[in-house]
């Protein structure tokens, strides 16, 4: 068996002739044309093209369905069609900062005031009657909820 050459080692090897070359600079390269050392150098280093595994294939699937959702939520949000998650948070922030005003409003400024001299009985009718104020704020739109009682800062 004749000995093989750089070019023909190459090819068997499935790497360009410059591949190889470069490959050949490396630290522990084989220093001849021995197909076997060869192969075991190059899957000692990972060098070459990955072929494609069912494994691999399964990955860029998963990966090229994840792009496709990821753009189609995009042109949802643009679209008006979802609410970003920042938007909403600060919503709740806004809402909730506007639901503890009415509740001490209701239950801190005005409670003692409305139920001194009562008894039990009155003081639980005149409770009634705040929940009845509170769920009033809240069905109208507590969103647009705003009072001079307590001053409101400025952004």
């Amino acid at each position: 068996m004749e000995p093989l050459t750089w070019k023909t080692l190459a090819n068997e090897l499935e790497v360009s002739h410059q591949g190889l070359h470069l490959w050949r600079q490396l630290e522990g390269a084989p220093a001849t044309a021995d197909l076997e050392a060869w192969k075991a150098f190059k899957t000692e280093r990972g060098l070459g093209r990955v072929r494609a595994t069912g494994e691999l294939n399964s990955l860029k699937a998963d990966l090229l369905r994840e792009q496709i959702r990821q753009v189609r939520a995009k042109n949802e949000r643009e679209a008006g069609e979802v609410i970003a998650a920042e938007v909403v948070d600060d919503m709740l922030v806004t809402l909730a900062q506007k639901l503890d005003l009415l509740l001490r409003l209701k239950l801190e400024v005005e409670l003692g005031q409305r139920v001194i001299g009562k008894n039990a009985a009155e003081v639980n009718v005149e409770g009634g009657v705040i929940l009845d104020e509170i769920r009033e704020v809240i069905n109208s739109n507590i969103a647009l909820f705003q009072t001079d009682a307590v001053s409101w800062p400025r952004s």
